[in-house]
């Protein structure tokens, strides 16, 4: 019975083959995008689920307080970790990590490895990363011990290291801030898998810290992860952990200054939120993840949409067959099951076809969306969720046509089969159905868009063009000053200013500020950086009031500080000249108020801002202006420069115009891809459109023909036939823009600095949709409209 199904099917799809290419091109797109989209949200969600004991771990946070604001911070101090295992019994085990910086060096070979921790010895025993060389059990237990991943590995001893005799013990030495260290390789592990948060290049042993100054509980300088018992009642310990720093520290909870709680170890990749920088991990967002997950539903409803559409529509094609297949004798029930399998066969086929276009789709996939995504073909689990997707969509896509059309009265198709008002009026909800996902598509690539040019735009406060910004490690923060002063002048560069901090992302803030005439419970988180009188000139910044730094003279007693500060401090800008403010307990006066500039992603509003001149202070960064059309001959000069002060060091710089765009990367993919699959749910909805169209003009081909014997023009015959698909175009518009307008200005909360909604933006998507609407059925509309009448009355 089942092959006489198949035969029967596979025999109605070959006579069909406009049907046929139109319903399997239709399904494959929506099948490809939805695969695709499956492929990104099971990366997303599966960060981290190689650790065994996932589910037990937690990474302790903070939440602090500060001048009536609450922060959360993933920072904790580092006597935090071995107090909780020794207070806490439902505490299994503890792992710090912290980050380091630097180079190594073996031989004549010299590497900066990109991601530098330290960590405890339970490092590999509580996650389950892989050491491929060495003892789990005794690793990181010394100061002086180093383990390498596989690629630092290669780096130093190249591809066959592990033949290399006498591998562990083999001394290498660190340069840190200026200082050296001879450690010994105490293994080797293997690289962090992609889906991890946590990334290392080298482990160094957090044993090296613990005599450190910082190494205290007034200091949040490391991540703290904990595993509990498995039947731990977290919420009761959260409870207790509220309070739980007030044993060891005065910066405690009292009026909530500072409490602690737990994150779950899965939540860290996608629920992360965390202030200062302090989070320190790979992360990403869930928003986006359901974003992602409701523009894949939507491209494949409007697939599953148009196989519905089109088979109802041609039950005048169907209606016969079915009418003498019931006379002979068939089912209802075998009729059914014929139309689903023919609906499963399509499926079937439009499966590979997806599955084709999605591995020929993969490059680009993976370059709007910053992954490195693969179609796991050799997956049991992937070919189960292929087959169990296909029965599914194959059912959702093939029920209704199949009760619809075995339904048919054969006594009422015999004679003549008439429209069937009701399966007429579902064919056109399911239209303005695709539509409506089609229009909040369009109008999100639209408005995401506007918003990211409205963020490149605008005026930064500012000149970031030809400005590039150059870190300085090691020992060249001793020499910033020197180095700064080497470049002025130099071919291709225009102007040099040192700074202590990226200039778009500022995180070096502090409440240890006071002002004249601050009342006694005020408090201010102050941003501050340290810099010299170039940094006006080359950045190109404005002074509203007061001076600028003495470029020669000692001036470590001045200030400049932003609008937002003058603001916040209760002063105008002139008020503001000669006041008197103190940073860190040095106090000084305001010498000069600076325009205000974004110093943070646009995500975020303009805050306090302070510049100090203390050059004796260290500089962790130099600003270089290059000319214009020069920039080339101006990195060209400062590695030059860079490499007399530190010829082992590899020179780090970036430009701001990259840095800028980076903040905005996740923004970007997302209306990248948003942008793809509107083009492609367009390109889908259009494929039915045409296919109804290709019926209607077949329905109505007789009464064209009377209309045109009668006088009636070409025009009002492709309005005639045209007419009900634009209405139905219009009523999604209708029906999607409030849709769209909602959700897409919950998403432009995210930024402090946005664009309104405008009503072009909206009217612009309708203008779109309803104009590649009348180019779909104008084709059949003029071809119907030219035909003879002669033609159109011979019709059956």
């Amino acid at each position: 019975m089942i092959k006489t199904y198949l035969r029967y099917g596979f025999r109605y799809l070959l006579k069909s083959k406009g049907y046929t290419l139109i319903n399997v091109a239709g399904l494959s797109i929506g099948l490809a995008c939805c695969l695709g989209i499956g492929l990104f949200i099971y990366d997303e969600l599966n960060f981290d689920h190689f650790h065994r004991n996932l589910s037990h771990i937690y990474r302790v946070v903070e939440k602090q307080k500060q001048a009536g604001v609450v922060y959360d911070v993933a920072s904790t101090p580092g006597p935090l970790a071995p107090a909780m295992e020794k207070d806490l019994p439902e505490v299994v085990e503890t792992c710090r990590l912290g980050t380091g910086s630097g180079f190594i060096e073996l031989g004549d070979k010299v590497i900066q490895p990109p991601s530098m921790r330290y960590a405890d010895n339970s490092f590999f025993s509580m996650f389950d990363f892989k050491l491929i060389v060495g003892n789990p059990a005794t690793v990181l237990n010394r100061p002086d011990e180093i383990i390498l991943n596989e690629t630092t590995a290669i780096q130093l001893f190249g591809s066959g290291w592990r033949s290399k005799p006498g591998l562990l013990g083999t001394l290498v030495k660190l340069t840190s801030w200026g200082k050296e260290y001879l450690l010994s390789i105490a293994g080797v592990a293997e690289d962090a898998p992609r889906n991890s948060h946590i990334q290392y290049s080298v482990l160094m042993s957090m044993a090296a810290l613990e005599k450190d100054t910082d190494f205290q509980w007034g200091n949040n300088s490391y991540q703290t992860y904990i595993q509990l018992e498995p039947l731990t009642d977290v919420a009761s310990l959260n409870a207790r952990l509220r309070t739980y720093i007030d044993r060891y520290s005065d910066y405690n909870s009292k009026d909530d200054a500072r409490t602690l709680l737990l994150q779950p170890m899965k939540d860290i990749y996608l629920r992360s939120n965390f202030a200062f920088e302090t989070n320190n991990a790979v992360q990403s967002s869930l928003i986006y993840t359901r974003i992602f997950l409701a523009v894949g539903m939507m491209v494949l409803l409007i697939a599953v949409f148009n196989f519905v559409n089109l088979t109802t529509a041609r039950a005048t094609h169907r209606a016969k067959d079915v009418g003498i297949r019931k006379v002979i004798g068939a089912l209802y029930r075998q009729l059914v099951v014929q139309f689903l399998i023919e609906s499963f066969m399509l499926t079937a086929i439009a499966v590979i076809f997806a599955l084709a276009f999605l591995q020929l789709s993969m490059p680009l996939l993976n370059d709007i969306s910053g992954k490195s995504l693969v179609i796991p073909f050799a997956s049991p689990i992937f070919w189960l969720t292929v087959i169990s997707s296909t029965l599914v969509i194959s059912l959702l896509a093939g029920l209704y046509p199949a009760f619809y059309l075995s339904n048919f009265s054969p006594a009422k198709v015999l004679k003549g089969f008439s429209k069937n008002g009701s399966g007429l009026t579902f064919r056109q909800v399911l239209v303005v159905g695709q539509f409506s996902f089609s229009v909040i598509l369009v109008i999100g690539s639209i408005v995401i868009y506007q918003q990211l040019q409205y963020v490149q735009d605008k005026d930064l406060g500012f000149d970031r063009s030809q400005l590039i910004h150059v870190f300085l490690r090691n020992k060249m923060h001793h020499q910033s000053l020197t180095f700064k002063e080497e470049l002025k002048d130099q071919p291709g560069i225009a102007a040099v200013a040192p700074l202590s901090g990226m200039l778009v992302d500022f995180n070096n803030s502090t409440f240890n500020f006071k002002w004249e005439g601050q009342n006694a419970n005020d408090e201010l988180l102050m941003t501050q950086a340290n810099t010299d009188s170039e940094l006006m000139t080359t950045l190109g910044m404005e002074l509203l009031a007061g001076r600028n730094f003495y470029p020669d003279e000692n001036d470590s007693s001045s200030y400049l500080v932003n609008e937002t500060a003058v603001k916040r401090m209760g002063w105008t800008n002139d008020q503001a000249i000669g006041k008197s403010i103190t940073l860190w307990g040095k106090e000084g006066q305001v010498i000069g108020v600076v325009k205000d500039f974004h110093f943070r992603p646009m995500t975020v509003m303009i805050e306090p801002f302070v510049f100090r001149c203390w050059k004796k202070a260290d500089y962790n960064g130099v600003l270089v202006k290059a000319q214009p059309g020069r920039v080339r001959e101006a990195i060209a000069v400062i590695e030059q420069h860079y490499k007399k002060h530190d010829a082992k060091g590899t020179l780090d710089f970036v430009f701001m115009d990259d840095a800028i765009d980076a903040q905005y990367r996740t923004q970007q993919n997302t209306g990248n891809i948003i942008l793809v699959f509107a083009v492609l749910a367009i390109l889908v909805s259009c494929l039915g459109l045409f296919g109804l169209a290709t019926y209607a003009a077949e329905q109505r081909t007789r009464e064209i023909g009377i209309r045109k014997v009668l006088g009636a023009s070409m025009a009002s015959i492709i309005r005639l036939l045209s007419v009900d698909f634009v209405k139905l175009v219009l009523i999604s518009i209708v029906l999607a823009t409030p849709v769209a307008w909602y959700s897409l200005d919950r998403w432009l909360e995210d930024f402090a600095y946005r664009i309104d909604i405008q009503w072009w933006m909206l009217a612009a998507a309708g203008f779109i949709l309803v104009a590649i609407a009348l180019l779909t059925v104008s084709y059949h509309s003029i071809r119907t409209a030219v035909t003879s009448p002669v033609k159109s009355l011979r019709t059956d």
